[in-house]
């Protein structure tokens, strides 16, 4: 194995990077300060609201929603990562990140906040040329402008690049004029402008259109499941006239501006999830604190308590991963020269990172998906019913595994991004899989030895990164230039993948946390990384076993089957998970929140 770990999967080939992660240990008091501001303001100003911003209220001829964003935008929150050059702080994707994990308890606010300053202003800071930047920029921070991303067409689904709007040059060579429909936009009734991809001479091209522009329509609201505070309608286009200097970047470059968007895009929607899986923490926490059942609050039975650890120990692996991932961005774009070229070195850095986005989206949802559903149980009837919170948390949860790109999408993105990767070179995988054979073939294959007291999930890490190596090698021997059609194989790759990561990144961040003088905290933080670890071991085992069962020919299952056995045998360990789930329980109950 080696030391540096790199983007695209490279961490499958490398040691657990103790020591070498970002995380919230190391936050600033810059960063420490946009996230109590971000907090307060959720607390004291839009989640008294929440329940009522689901009927999208009106001040005056401004709706509610709208007048929460401008005051966002007064606290320099819809600015925080564009240029300082057009009236943004400049900070950087951790510091946007905090931000994004600190707009919890309200999924619709936080939906309208991301799809303006996220997808709705980073394209024209990517992508814009620099009067572009100097027009729109300022107005976007400070949400006197709203804006939306016009990128779904009715059909298109997941085959998002394959929109039928076209853009038609004028014959005075000043303007285009645009036609089509734009489907499921957020933002939409109340933006001001949208980015809007289309059709110039069959090349998909992107545009920053205002939405006051004769010939712009737009439809109804949705009537949503979930996150119904915010604004979701068409925008119908007939023959509306476009300058041509609102063009974003050149024709035929919107599959670039969108794929790479959607990278920020889901990056930001993990860190969404996880701010509500902390904020649904506490709320099961008090709830289960105070709620008695047989003469004692319902923390203390056992039942509940693993229930407890579960929520816990999911949202603490969620957290190291996003969090080492913001850091890695971060790292690689410190090394970038600040020149002409800067705005494109960066789009390339977050392209480098797109299987890891992609695993942070996923996880976020899911997680976010499961606890909500604990948490509910944990409340019993009380969890049905919208005085609790939680209610409403689960039905707005539902589309985080649908939208930027669904999770059935994104699993495919993590194959397909490993796959490249090892084909294509840009991690030794190779010559891991050589010494993997070649132990295997000396019968030198043992559990890894590593020093300290988390020896034991540093091992299954490393143990699991071999199983997972293993399996993935013999997928694209045995399947070829076939394996695009195996996504059931694709998917079970992918959760592997998802398994050794998040093993990866907790057992790193809980080194981090085990020196400090909270004995009963370094306590939990060692038993969430048994956890952890247990859990992708389980995984990572059943998913071997059915992606070798499904992809080697019956003559070589033998064999194959012994090896795998073998790399199985160094990841299987004894694990009480129950004495675990008890301590990361009391823990939590002792101090009566989420405390990591």
């Amino acid at each position: 194995m080696i030391d540096d770990v790199l983007p695209g999967g490279g961490f499958l080939v490398a040691n657990v990077p103790i020591g070498k992660i970002f995380s919230r240990e190391h936050f600033s008091d810059t960063q420490k300060e946009f996230a109590d501001v971000t907090t307060k303001f959720m607390q004291n100003e839009v989640i008294p609201k929440a329940e009522a911003l689901e009927d999208k209220p009106l001040e005056g001829d401004l709706p509610v929603m709208v007048s929460l964003l401008r005051e966002v935008g007064e606290l320099g929150l819809l600015s925080v990562d564009l240029p300082e050059e057009h009236d943004g702080l400049g900070q950087d994707k951790s510091t946007a990140s905090i931000i994004a994990e600190h707009l919890f308890g309200c999924p619709s606010f936080a939906t309208t906040v991301g799809a303006h300053a996220g997808i709705g202003t980073l394209p024209i800071s990517f992508f814009g040329t620099e009067e572009q930047k100097a027009r729109w920029l300022p107005k976007l921070g400070t949400a006197e402008l709203v804006s939306c991303y016009a990128l779904t067409e009715p059909g298109a689904g997941s085959d998002a690049l394959s929109g039928r709007t076209t853009a038609i040059a004028k014959e005075d060579g000043k303007h285009f004029l645009i036609s089509g429909e734009k489907q499921f936009i957020t933002n939409g009734a109340w933006a001001d402008i949208a980015i809007v991809f289309a059709q110039v001479e069959g090349k998909y091209t992107a545009f920053i259109v205002e939405l006051d522009s004769k010939g712009v329509s737009r439809g109804l609201e949705e009537k949503k499941m979930g996150i119904k505070g915010s604004s979701t309608t068409s925008l119908v286009f007939d023959e509306v006239e476009v300058p041509v200097e609102n063009m974003l970047g050149k024709p035929g470059m919107a599959p670039q501006i969108a794929l790479n968007i959607l990278n920020l895009g889901r990056l930001k929607l993990g860190f969404g999830a996880l701010g509500n899986c902390k904020y649904a923490i506490d709320l099961s926490l008090e709830y289960a604190s105070t709620r008695k059942q047989f003469g004692q609050p319902i923390a203390y039975f056992d039942l509940q308590k693993g229930r407890l650890a579960d929520m816990i120990a999911n949202t603490f692996a969620l957290d190291a991963l996003a969090y080492r991932l913001s850091g890695d961005i971060d790292a690689a774009l410190a090394n970038l020269e600040k020149d002409d070229s800067y705005a494109k070195r960066t789009i390339d850095t977050f392209r480098a990172y797109a299987l890891e986005c992609a695993i942070v989206k996923v996880v976020g949802a899911e997680t976010l998906q499961k606890l909500l559903n604990d948490g509910i149980r944990l409340h019993g009837g009380y969890g049905f019913l919208n005085e609790y919170k939680l209610e409403m948390l689960a039905r707005d949860n539902v589309i985080d595994s649908i939208y930027e790109g669904t999770n059935d999408i994104n699993r495919l993105t993590i194959f397909d991004g490993l796959a490249r990767n090892i084909l294509g070179g840009g991690f030794p995988f190779r010559q891991f899989m050589e010494t993997i054979d070649a132990d295997l073939r000396n019968g030198r294959i043992c559990r890894l030895s590593a020093e300290g007291p988390l020896a034991a999930p540093i091992a299954d890490c490393m143990a699991a990164k071999r199983v997972v190596a293993y399996t993935v090698n013999q997928a694209l021997i045995q399947c070829g230039k076939g394996i695009k059609t195996e996504q059931q194989v694709m998917e079970l790759v992918a959760d592997m993948l998802i398994a050794v990561s998040k093993m990866d990144s907790t057992v790193a961040r809980a080194q981090e946390i085990i020196g400090g003088k909270d004995a009963q905290r370094n306590s939990a933080a060692m038993a969430i990384a048994d956890y952890v670890c247990r859990r992708g071991a389980q995984t990572i085992t059943t998913n071997a076993l059915d992606v070798l069962d499904s992809v080697v020919p019956q003559g070589q299952r033998k064999i194959n089957q012994a090896n795998l056995a073998t790399l199985i045998g160094c990841l299987d360990r004894t694990v009480d998970i129950v004495r675990v789930r008890r301590i990361i329980a009391d823990a939590a109950i002792e101090a009566g929140a989420y405390q990591f």
